[in-house]
């Protein structure tokens, strides 16, 4: 008697056929998850670049304004030249945590984390996914603020490679800390928190409007224990050849926070932690 054919076998039945063994890193888990979460990046299109850019552009047209006679002038242009990479990288540090943190907590609140607490899908995979949708959410969102200022204050890029690569570098350490707000909050209240108390004073506070040199020892010694500040000043470095921090050390201390920030939530999310309740 010849075996039944797969695809006339009802709903549920036993395939020998199929492959059951899940392997350490599955890539068509991650592949899946990553599209769904990327069709969501796509659907929040608005948010993520439509109203980042126009803050932007509020941002830049009250500096100009508030620089009074002084605008026109070098002390004035520099000043403007100091801001673009500030509000471009403050746009991808806020939209880089709330996309990964937000994202999460809905799926909490309305139960759709049960579905990947199901799958046959581990924290490598859901941790890396929530980290590149993080990176891309908020990497988009500074190019269309980056595009905005074009208009209003275009000037070159000093080192295009390396103003990218601190752009995904904030990306993923933003991503990273709003995956750990995700896994800590239960109602959207302690995702405001985070926002408010957390991550707004830390991204304000990393050099973004005010150049460290000017900080006074001590304000500029608690500055520059900020991971985010190493992020900017690269950052700024890649955008106007001008920062305060080596750019190689620099880039080594935000790939360690990654990393230190990468095995905390996958450690978390593996034991499921706040993931039920």
């Amino acid at each position: 008697m010849s075996a039944p054919d797969a695809n006339t076998l009802p709903a549920g039945a036993f395939r020998p056929h199929m492959r059951r063994q899940v392997p350490a890193f599955f890539w068509q888990a991650f592949k899946t998850l990553l599209v769904k979460e990327m069709k969501r990046v796509w659907k929040m299109a608005a948010m993520i670049i439509i109203a980042p850019a126009l803050m932007a552009v509020i941002y830049f047209v009250c500096f100009l304004f508030g620089l009074g006679p002084q605008r026109g002038t070098p002390e004035g242009d520099a000043v403007l030249t100091f801001l673009v990479p500030g509000l471009v990288m403050l746009s991808i540090l806020l939209r880089a945590a709330e996309n990964t943190g937000f994202s999460l907590l809905y799926a909490k609140i309305e139960g759709h984390v049960l579905d990947q607490l199901m799958a046959p899908i581990g924290a490598r995979e859901v941790v890396l996914v929530y980290a590149v949708t993080g990176t891309v959410a908020g990497f988009i969102s500074g190019l269309f603020v980056w595009l905005g200022s074009l208009l209003l204050w275009p000037q070159p890029v000093a080192h295009p490679l390396v103003a990218l690569g601190f752009a995904v570098l904030a990306g993923l350490l933003m991503s990273m800390c709003g995956l750990l707000t995700g896994l800590a909050s239960t109602k959207w209240d302690h995702m405001a928190a985070y926002f408010t108390f957390l991550f707004t004073p830390l991204s304000f506070l990393s050099g973004v409007f005010a150049p460290v040199a000017g900080m006074p020892p001590l304000f500029a010694a608690i500055v520059q224990a900020n991971p985010i500040f190493y992020a900017m000043d690269g950052f700024r470095y890649g955008m106007v050849g001008q920062g305060h921090a080596d750019p190689a050390v620099a880039a080594l201390i935000v790939l360690a926070a990654c990393a230190l920030l990468y095995a905390l939530s996958a450690r978390l999310y593996s034991i499921g932690w706040h993931m039920k309740s």
